[in-house]
């Protein structure tokens, strides 16, 4: 049996909390509140197509296609439990752009769209980055084994196209002697490629600026596998 190199079972003296592994960025529009939105829509989240390293197995894996509508869902699930802000089922969604691709091209498209679901902004996004880990929650044989999550999304106004909000997301799971306080808060295994995806989703919309998020119970997440 190959010898596992990064045990959770770290000492704890001396280890770092530092995020040169993470990157997160919101950005919102300063006019946000003159549209006065209360319903909104999310769009199936577009998956970035494999480079040529990808295609010749010179990278890590291009996501999967299923990617989209996951991330998307998770997304859906957690908007639509803010209290203040209705957002229209997933079903819903797939139902009304049968022809439409998840990136709204244009103004005119995206009205359209709008007056279907009869909300005034819809969030779209692009899946970057997923990948499952390789290992158990207990151990990894290689830093790069864990599980990593990169996403961008925008809220885009049905009325007029403006990009009303941002988010851009990123994160390799690091062991607990270089994260700390990322341990402490999500339980001290590694994760899943969906339980980071869970966490990197409730990481940006803190910063979202519709509705208002009901609290959790601390360490509250989805049991390991």
């Amino acid at each position: 049996m190959k010898k596992r190199t990064l045990f959770l079972a770290a000492v704890l003296s001396g280890a770092m909390t530092g995020c040169g592994a993470t990157t997160t960025e919101t950005i919102t529009a300063p006019q946000i509140a003159q549209y006065r939105i209360v319903r909104i829509a999310v769009l199936p989240f577009m998956v970035s197509p494999p480079t040529p390293g990808q295609r010749q197995g010179y990278a890590a894996p291009a996501p999967p296609v299923v990617a989209g509508d996951k991330l998307a869902d998770v997304f859906y699930l957690k908007l639509n439990a803010r209290e203040g802000l209705a957002v229209v089922p997933p079903q819903m969604v797939r139902e009304s752009m049968p022809s439409i691709t998840a990136s709204v091209a244009s103004r005119s498209v995206l009205r359209d769209l709008g007056e279907r679901l009869d909300v005034a902004a819809l969030l779209e996004g692009t899946v970057e980055v997923y990948k499952e880990r390789k290992g158990s929650a207990i151990g990894l044989e290689r830093a790069e084994d864990a599980a990593a999550i990169g996403f961008s999304v925008r809220l885009v106004s049905v009325k007029d196209g403006k990009t009303l909000w941002t988010g851009d997301y990123y994160e390799r799971q690091r062991p607990l002697t270089e994260d700390l306080s990322g341990f402490l808060e999500r339980g001290v295994r590694f994760l899943t490629v969906e339980q980071l995806a869970n966490s990197a989703v409730d990481k940006v919309l803190r910063e979202f600026p519709l509705g208002r998020q009901i609290q959790r119970m601390q360490g509250e997440m989805s049991p390991s596998p």
